[in-house]
């Protein structure tokens, strides 16, 4: 069935889901944007370079996903997609997020890995009920302070960027449950880790850290660190004593 068929037989039966996926699109037709009662569009392995503003009109969306293309930028438009849960847009070459995305209020995953961001707007800790955010292998180099505000956050996928710090907000996730930050340049955690109530896993492997703060002894939900390849002198003793936590080296 070709493209022009799908779109058809989508608005005639006023389907909710439509699945565009691997069909080499380069360009998204006029029509699709008609379909205004659309709640699931997948359009992942084409090779789209950009997403038209009209993606705005699709106001009923819950998951869109855009992964496996060649997409540059994201329109602002994206932002009226108020009802929008999952957004995809892994695999791409994003090199900054607009700051409209901290209008999706609704967004529950999140996930923009393997693209070419440097930073994140601000705007990103407008996300009240975000529980996963994915964010590994890109260029990221720092995280704005206003993640510490992303208080449904329940993973966090940062491996494979160029971190050479935290903020000392990111101890405001208490429902953290999983944080990986392995393969970047971090050389020190914030005391702040040890404020996640929640934290479970904790993975920094391939770093630069010489130490871990001493203040994750009080993380009580802390079962595992793994922390192979970093140039650790030594571990505090409160930590080392901690029952019920396995440290990798």
């Amino acid at each position: 069935m070709n493209i022009t068929e799908l779109l058809r037989q989508c608005k005639e039966s006023k389907q909710t889901k439509l699945d565009l996926s691997g069909q080499k699109l380069r360009m998204l037709p006029d029509e699709l944007f008609g379909l205004k009662h659309l709640e699931e569009l997948i359009l992942d392995g084409n090779e789209l370079v950009e997403i038209p503003e009209e993606i705005g009109n699709l106001t009923k969306l819950v998951h869109l996903s855009l992964g496996r293309n060649d997409i540059v930028e994201l329109p602002a438009t994206i932002g009226k997609l108020k009802k929008l849960k999952i957004l995809y847009v892994g695999y791409n070459m994003l090199d900054a997020l607009p700051p409209e995305i901290g209008e999706l209020a609704e967004l529950d995953k999140l996930n923009a890995s393997k693209n070419s961001l440097g930073d994140l707007p601000e705007e990103i800790g407008n996300l009240p009920k975000l529980t996963q955010l994915s964010l590994h292998d890109n260029i990221v180099a720092e995280l704005p302070a206003s993640v510490g505000k992303l208080k449904a956050l329940r993973k966090l996928y940062l491996d494979n960027n160029a971190l050479t710090s935290l903020p000392e907000e990111i101890g405001d996730l208490k429902k953290l449950h999983e944080l990986i930050l392995s393969g970047n340049q971090l050389r020190a955690l914030p005391e702040s880790i040890g404020e996640m109530t929640a934290l479970e896993e904790l993975v920094v492997d391939d770093n630069q850290l010489a130490s871990l703060p001493e203040s994750l002894a009080d993380a009580p939900a802390l079962k595992v660190i793994s922390a192979h390849d970093n140039p650790l002198a030594s571990l505090p003793r409160r930590l080392k004593a901690k029952k019920d936590l396995k440290i990798d080296l």
